[in-house]
């Protein structure tokens, strides 16, 4: 009876040890202290890319024209998916929406937001 007593409570301890190790990870599109974003699960074909857009989703509607670069890059917290230059010119692009392949485009004009816009995310 003392060892049925003792299995039973090793088998609840570990178990225990295992849903606790398994709670700390972080949900898809979380950003850890590091400045990581959590990816989905493997089953999509990439799964860094659609942690980033539910992260993005967050956050994305705290950007608005006149804003600078750096208070961009302080709401976004990482580097845009996407980025082109042409001169004074500047465009960073977030993937927003993986499942229907959505990129939010930021353009900025002498450093600042001109203009947000929603266009289809063409993969490289």
């Amino acid at each position: 009876m003392r060892w049925t007593i003792l299995a039973v409570s090793t088998a609840i301890a570990a178990l225990a040890g295992c849903t606790s190790a398994m709670n700390s990870a972080l949900p898809p599109g979380r950003m850890n202290e590091a400045g990581s974003i959590r990816p989905c699960h493997r089953d999509h074909r990439d799964a860094q890319a659609c942690g980033n857009a539910i992260f993005n989703q967050g956050v994305i509607a705290q950007i608005h024209t006149g804003q600078t670069l750096n208070d961009v890059r302080a709401i976004m917290r990482h580097d845009a998916e996407r980025r082109t230059v042409d001169g004074a010119n500047e465009s960073w692009g977030y993937i927003t929406n993986y499942n229907d392949k959505q990129m939010t485009w930021i353009a900025f004009t002498d450093s600042r937001v001109s203009s947000v816009t929603l266009q289809p995310w063409v993969r490289d």
